[in-house]
């Protein structure tokens, strides 16, 4: 017989594709019509939902969760396409619900252990930490709004190391190389809710969008459906679709900045060029996951610990876009690992196509661990953000001399246009910020609906 805590879980890849209840246009006009079914957008619908509003959220995809989803088909096991870690540990509230989901779901403590090789010796790295110290420092320290390549040390970029730390503290934390990143946007950035009193990092075993979709399974989404075009020059507003037409006293836009400057969405009449400005400096920034199912025999020759961050050297010279990666290896001890590229070479890399992608990581292994490496290769797959033509990217990330910019994407528009998501959070470029986000929102729309 099954017991109850194996039937809840193997039940969870089923959560993301579950039955949405048929939500006809023909019914009363809705208070509130949501645009995207990611974290923010289920946020402000579940919220509107409890003050008692009628809520239509709408999302061009087949699936809810946006940049949070936990694919079981691909490895078999739970593989988080997007997000993956539970961020701001202690007091990430989407960590904290499901920690009360004991039956469900495993949540820990990222055990932040580490494993770094030059060539094909595993070494201490005390070279690396203290260059990545150093940029780290150089990241909290700078406030002036220019690329932070700019405040680099000569005599850093001669050290054979950099271009490691410049991988791992850049285009792995921020998706963008350090030419291309501003520390004015730093202010809330990966260290003010990734570690310390904050609590670091957590993992859930079976998978974030796993979890953010039990989180809002009793949130109503009409999936599959386009927005073309939002009308708010007469009383309230109307939300054209490929399914018809949307009216209602509000609407929320939550998609992602590329989406939004994609113009696949018009808006009319058109909005305050303020709005575009803000949109357009904030640009989804570039990061993928190349990910690796390797046999278990893999994992016990090297002594690689469930949730190991592997860090092969990088040999990119100069400012250029590392040609490496970040690598969290044995994932939830479900024997795949992630190779995550960033930055420039991500982009390049997506554009050269999956196939590019995986063999790269391939030939970085053979010469880490030997040229008979493939004995010990399963399988591969590489996700392509960029490509994704709702999302277009990672998550928004400042342009150098635009950062003040960012307050200016959330603040909304004739009392009956509301803007979340996850570049308006505090903590920006995180599931748990988008979440708040949508909680924000929802009581700044009360205040009009």
């Amino acid at each position: 017989m099954i017991s109850r805590r194996r039937f809840l879980k193997t039940s969870l890849s089923a959560l993301a594709f579950a039955a949405i209840p048929k939500i006809s246009f023909s019914q009363s006009n809705p208070d509130v019509v949501v645009i995207g079914g990611g974290s923010s957008g289920l946020s402000v619908t579940a919220e509107l939902m409890k003050k008692g509003k009628s809520v239509l959220c709408v999302d061009a995809m087949s699936r809810k969760g946006g940049r949070c989803f936990t694919n079981t088909s691909i490895f078999g096991v739970p593989y988080d396409l997007g997000a993956h870690w539970l961020h701001n540990f202690n007091f990430n509230q989407i960590a904290q619900y499901g920690k009360k989901q004991k039956d469900i779901f495993d949540i820990y403590k990222d055990p932040d252990t580490v494993m770094i090789y030059d060539g094909q010796k595993k070494i201490k790295g005390m070279k690396l930490y203290g260059l990545y110290k150093k940029l780290g420092k150089l990241k909290n320290k700078t406030k002036d709004d220019i690329p932070l390549s700019n405040k680099i040390k000569e005599k850093w970029l001669e050290n054979e190391w950099f271009a490691t730390a410049h991988q791992i503290r850049f285009p792995c934390e921020s998706g963008k190389d350090i030419d291309q990143y501003t520390a004015a946007d730093g202010k809330l950035n990966w260290e003010s809710y990734g570690e310390g009193s904050q609590g670091g990092d957590g993992f859930v075993k079976q998978g974030y969008g796993a979890l953010l979709a039990h989180y809002r399974q009793n949130v109503p989404v009409q999936l599959q459906t386009t927005v073309n075009e939002v009308k708010w020059d007469g009383n309230g507003v109307k939300v054209v679709t490929n399914k018809g037409t949307i009216s209602a006293k509000a609407c929320v836009i939550t998609v992602s900045t590329s989406a939004f400057n994609s113009g696949k969405i018009k808006f009319t009449p058109a909005l305050p060029i303020e709005k575009y400005e803000a949109y357009d400096a904030f640009s989804c920034s570039n990061y993928n996951h190349v990910t690796l199912q390797l046999k278990d025999d893999f994992y016990k020759e090297y002594k690689v610990k469930p949730d190991m961050y592997f860090t092969p050297k990088i040999t990119t010279k100069g400012l250029k876009s590392p040609e490496g990666y970040c690598s969290t290896m044995n994932l939830h001890d479900s024997k795949i690992s992630y190779f995550d590229v960033g930055g420039q070479f991500a982009k390049d890399l997506e554009k050269a196509g999956s196939k590019a992608g995986i063999d790269f990581v391939l030939q970085t292994l053979r010469n880490t661990f030997g040229s008979d490496f493939d004995k010990f290769y399963i399988k591969g797959h590489m996700t392509t953000w960029g490509k994704n033509p709702f999302v277009l990217g990672a998550w928004a990330s400042a342009t150098p001399g635009k950062a003040d910019l960012r307050k200016n994407i959330k603040t909304s528009v004739a009392d009956k246009l509301f803007f979340a998501g996850e570049a308006t959070a505090k903590n920006y470029g995180t599931v748990h910020g988008a979440d708040r986000s949508g909680a924000r929102v929802a009581k700044e729309v009360l205040s009009f609906v």
